[in-house]
């Protein structure tokens, strides 16, 4: 299974806009999937931000950013048609 089948099979039981650490997403999937936690990257799956390096038309979105480590899951199916703001790694 890859992260991304990791991560859609952990969501599928979270609820709708279910908010939650950083900390939290990365220790949980860890804990379930046996992988390290630095694979885990929340913000690589948002609607409203994306990272250099990741190709937001072709990566799936989950999440709306709400501030440093915070998250709000709204699922894959959610229509966001506000700004994407660009969160260069390494900031």
């Amino acid at each position: 299974m890859n992260i991304k089948e990791e991560i859609e099979q952990f969501l599928s039981s979270m609820p709708l806009n279910h908010e939650f650490s950083t900390k939290w997403f990365k220790t949980e999937l860890s804990k379930q999937f046996n992988r390290s936690q630095d694979c885990y990257i929340p913000s690589d799956y948002c609607y409203d931000r994306t990272n250099k390096g990741i190709n937001h038309e072709k990566q799936p979105h989950y999440f709306l950013y709400i501030s440093r480590g915070k998250y709000r899951y709204v699922g894959k199916s959610y229509q966001y048609k506000g700004n994407i703001e660009q969160n260069p790694r390494n900031k």
